[in-house]
């Protein structure tokens, strides 16, 4: 098998002597179609986890979406949303399924052996318990901020959030570079998500230093360039989770992925055939 994985179907017949006699089927998938099932330019290297367990690639993705959706939409401000106030009425969604659906899914990725996407699952699935945890009234976190220090709008606790923001841009810079091959939509995605903690680090600085109507003014322009910036991995990854979720029941989706593992450094022939 080139680059790609087995799927089985046995025939079996028996031998006068009574053992059995099976015929394997083997079907090999194409980069494009393995990306379509998996977001990783190359198949498992071993075992046959593949072949026995589900595809957690869907159920990560919509554990992604499902948070990221609500979180985008408060941001630029959809019928009436005002972060960050809005986002306190998502805690469920980040902790219930952005956290938990990621974090299974990323397990399951580590399963098969899909180095990248585990990865992916578990940083975004950490990130939104992270987020929820912050964001929920009961644990008070903003408590320890006295007056003294700003409260909840002043320097401390908002350069904490921004130093979050600005390491999560870091994280995802870093995984944008492995999306270079996997296909256009899933790098398209990291680039929405850099621009979108880049955006809201940069709201985070700056919020502990206006004393003015122009400065929330301004604020509120950081939020909705952030907001802007994340709606094109929305976009894109709703338009991921529609060929995902054909490819899981095998129904025919003639939308195109757009394949980058077989264009930017692709492995050498031997070695994806190994």
């Amino acid at each position: 098998m080139s680059n790609g994985i087995d799927f089985k179907a046995d025939h079996t017949t028996t031998l006068d002597e009574g053992s059995p006699l099976s015929r394997e089927r083997t079907v090999t998938l194409s980069n494009e179609q393995y990306e379509r099932l998996f977001f990783q330019p190359e198949a498992p290297r071993r075992g046959d986890a593949a072949k026995r367990f589900g595809n957690p690639s869907l159920l990560g993705l919509l554990g992604f979406l499902v948070p990221y959706t609500g979180t985008i939409l408060t941001l630029c401000q959809f019928s009436g949303a005002v972060p960050p106030y809005t986002l306190v009425g998502l805690t469920g969604d980040y902790y219930m399924i952005g956290m938990v659906a990621m974090i299974l899914a990323g397990l399951m990725e580590f399963i098969l052996g899909n180095t990248f996407p585990m990865v992916v699952f578990i940083i975004y699935g950490c990130h939104w318990g992270s987020l929820g945890y912050t964001q929920d009234p009961i644990h008070l976190t903003t408590s320890v901020f006295t007056e003294a220090l700003g409260g909840a709008t002043g320097a401390a606790y908002e350069s904490s959030q921004a130093f979050h923001n600005v390491a999560m841009c870091l994280v995802s810079f870093v995984l944008m570079l492995g999306t270079l091959r996997v296909n256009v939509f899933f790098a398209l995605t990291f680039f929405g998500l850099v621009m979108l903690f880049a955006f809201l680090a940069a709201a985070d600085f700056y919020a502990s230093t206006i004393t003015n109507a122009a400065g929330l003014a301004h604020l509120d322009l950081l939020l909705k360039l952030a907001g802007s910036f994340g709606f094109i991995g929305l976009v894109c990854g709703w338009y991921l989770a529609i060929i995902e979720g054909c490819a899981a029941v095998a129904i025919p989706c003639p939308l195109p992925v757009f394949d980058l593992g077989t264009k930017i450094f692709p492995a050498p022939k031997a070695k994806s055939e190994a």
